[in-house]
C-alpha cells in the first residue's frame, strides 16, 4: 500500500493509467518518444509498467547517469544488445577471452557485426565511434531477430556531460537510419530536454513525439486513498486528507511517501485514524526524511554566484536586487539544474514543493516546522 522506492506497477499504478493507451499505441507504431518531467515524477514507472507488466515488447533500458564515459555507456548497451543473442556479460567475456567469445558469436550468425565489436574492444577504438557502433549493434540484432527493440535512455540530457554537444548531431545522424529500433528518451531537466527536442536549431527537432508528464491527478489520488484507508478500516478526516493531497500537487514520490507514513502511523499507534494532526505529522516526516536530498539541491544552488539568492527569493515570493541580465542568466542556470520552472512570462516556481517549504523555513526560523506545515495545509484549497 502506497509503495515507494521503486517503479510502481499493477494495482498501485494510479493516474498514469491514462497515459498508457497513448504510450502503447506510439510504441506499437514504432514512434520515437520523449518524456520529460521533474525528478521522481514517475517517468520510469510509466516505462517499466509498460515493458515489464504488459510484457509485449522487446526492450533495452539504459540509465545514462550510471555511465562515467561514452565508452562505459557503450559497454552497457552492448551487454544488453548481445543478451538478445543468448550471450550474457559480453564485455567481460570478451576481456577474459576474445577467442571464446568469437566462437560464440560465429554460432549466432549476425553478419560480421560481432567480429567488428571484438576488433574495436581489442584496438581500444575512439569512444565516440565505439558508442555509435553500439547503437548500430542494437539495430543489426533487432533486424536479425525480426523484431523492433524499444530502446529507453533515461536521464538523456546527461549525455552531454559525457562528451561535448556534438554527440547529439552524431547520434541523430546514426539512429535516423535505424528501422528496427524505437527510441524512448526520458529526462528530468525539462529546460534541457525542451532545448534538445523542441528547439528548431537542434538536430533532434521533430524527431520524437513529446509527452510532458505532469503531476498525478489529485482527485484520483484522493479517491484511491479514501478507498485504501476504508479497506484497512482506518477512519479519516476528508477535509484534512484532501488538503494534504492537494498541497503535494500530485508529486508522485512525495505523495506516496506521505500517505505511506500516514497509514503506518495509524496502524502502529493503534488508533487507526488519519485526521488533521496525523496528516501534518506525516508531511513533517516526509520532509525530514528527504532533508538530506533537499540540502544537496541547496548545495548545488550555492555553487554558482546568485543561484541560491534567486532560488530563495522565488521560494519566498520576494524581489532580488540584481541587474535584469544577471537575474535572467541565473534563472536559466537554475532551470538547467531542474530547480525552477517557468510557468508564464517572467514567472517562475520551484519544481519541488518540499524544497520550497525548507527555504521558507529558513526565513521563519522562529516558527516550528510543524506550525509552518499546519498553516500551509489549512491554507491549501
Amino acid at each position: 500500500m502506497f509503495k515507494i522506492g521503486s517503479p510502481v506497477k499493477g494495482n498501485d499504478f494510479i493516474d498514469r493509467i491514462k497515459y498508457l493507451p497513448k504510450f502503447k499505441l506510439l510504441l506499437e507504431s514504432n514512434q520515437h518518444i520523449m518524456i520529460k518531467a521533474p525528478r521522481r515524477f514517475g517517468k520510469t514507472s510509466l516505462v517499466k509498467h509498460t515493458f515489464e507488466h504488459e510484457q509485449n515488447f522487446d526492450y533495452i533500458y539504459i540509465d545514462i547517469r550510471r555511465a562515467t564515459s561514452l565508452k562505459s555507456l557503450a559497454n552497457q548497451i552492448l551487454d544488453k544488445a548481445y543478451h538478445f543473442t543468448g550471450i550474457d556479460r559480453f564485455i567481460n567475456k570478451a576481456k577474459d577471452s576474445l577467442i571464446n567469445v568469437l566462437k560464440s558469436v560465429q554460432k549466432i550468425k549476425i553478419d560480421d557485426i560481432a567480429e567488428i565489436t571484438l576488433e574495436m574492444i581489442e584496438k581500444e577504438t575512439d569512444e565516440t565511434e565505439y558508442f555509435l557502433h553500439a547503437l548500430d549493434v542494437v539495430e543489426k540484432i533487432a533486424h536479425k531477430k525480426n523484431t523492433n527493440i524499444k530502446f529507453v535512455m533515461d536521464e538523456f540530457q546527461d549525455i552531454t556531460k559525457l562528451t561535448n554537444k556534438k554527440i547529439l548531431e552524431l547520434l541523430r545522424s546514426t539512429i535516423q537510419h535505424h528501422e528496427n529500433v524505437t527510441y524512448i528518451f526520458l529526462g528530468s531537466i525539462e529546460s534541457i530536454m525542451t532545448d534538445i527536442f523542441e528547439s528548431k536549431s537542434s538536430p533532434f527537432f521533430h524527431f520524437t513525439k513529446v509527452i510532458d508528464l505532469g503531476g498525478l491527478d489529485t482527485k484520483e489520488v484522493f479517491d484511491y486513498t479514501k478507498k485504501a484507508l476504508t479497506n484497512k478500516k482506518i477512519s479519516y478526516d476528508e477535509h484534512s486528507l484532501k488538503n494534504l493531497i492537494d498541497f503535494l500537487q500530485g508529486h508522485p514520490d512525495y505523495t506516496a511517501q506521505t500517505l505511506q507514513t500516514l497509514y503506518i502511523n495509524a496502524v502502529i499507534n493503534g488508533d487507526m485514524k488519519a485526521h488533521e494532526d496525523d496528516c501534518i505529522n506525516a508531511l513533517c516526516t516526509t520532509l525530514l526524511d528527504n532533508k538530506a536530498y533537499l540540502e544537496e539541491l541547496i548545495t548545488k544552488a550555492r555553487m554558482k554566484k546568485h543561484q541560491y539568492e534567486v532560488l530563495n527569493a522565488i521560494a519566498n515570493d520576494k524581489e532580488v536586487e540584481l541587474t535584469s541580465k544577471a537575474l535572467y542568466a541565473t534563472k536559466i542556470s537554475l532551470e538547467n539544474l531542474g530547480l525552477i520552472k517557468n510557468i508564464s512570462r517572467g514567472k517562475y516556481i520551484l519544481t519541488d514543493i518540499l524544497l520550497q517549504i525548507l527555504l521558507q523555513q529558513e526565513i521563519d526560523e522562529e516558527i516550528s516546522l510543524k506550525e509552518n506545515i499546519k498553516f500551509k495545509l489549512t491554507q491549501s484549497k
